[in-house]
């Protein structure tokens, strides 16, 4: 089903979303609330403390409407103390083309001001670094899987294993090495 549902904790909590095929969403929800690795901080403190919430579909719509139902119902919720989103606008990218240059413009200004997180690549059993991307979108495009999976495994702090690795953001392992390496002169 096509439409904007909301998610809903006992003590009155709320996140309100779109998706093209809700039964699915909720799945994904579920699933990343579960592991503790969900975007949402605020949804994920909730269900942290409040347990399970209840899903449901509030505006069944077509796939072209859901970006302009989904920010009048955020415009009239999203400053309500309740309201777990953090903006007031429906904004999917899904069906959105880019041209190359677009594409390229994008990423040199998400690495200019600090989006673009370089990770390391682990093995899954013993942790031994296999290599150091300059990127998320680097690393799925080398092991073939989608950048989200790259980042749940970095956000976890390599619980979450992607096709037999784990990954950790690399800023803090660079850190480690910078001290350990100026603590002990090798």
């Amino acid at each position: 089903m096509i439409g904007i549902y909301k998610i809903t904790f006992s003590n009155g909590h709320y996140y309100i979303g779109q998706a093209t095929d809700t039964n699915r969403r909720f799945s994904q929800h579920k699933r990343e609330l579960k592991k503790g690795v969900h975007t949402n901080s605020r949804l994920q403190n909730c269900y942290n403390k409040y347990g399970i919430p209840v899903f449901e579909v509030i505006h069944e719509c077509s796939k072209e409407e859901l970006n302009a139902i989904e920010t009048k119902y955020l415009y009239d919720n999203v400053d309500n103390e309740l309201c777990c989103n953090f903006c007031k606008e429906g904004r999917s990218q899904s069906g959105i083309k880019r041209s190359d240059e677009s594409k390229k413009k994008i990423s040199d200004y998400q690495r200019l001001v600090g989006k673009v997180k370089p990770v390391y690549m682990f093995t899954r059993d013993n942790m031994h670094m296999v290599t150091r991307y300059n990127s998320i979108t680097d690393a799925a495009k080398d092991i073939q899987c989608g950048p989200k999976d790259i980042q749940k495994s970095c956000r976890s702090n390599g619980k979450y294993n992607v096709k037999g690795y784990k990954f950790m953001f690399a800023q803090p392992i660079d850190n480690l090495l910078s001290e350990v390496s100026r603590i002990v002169k090798i």
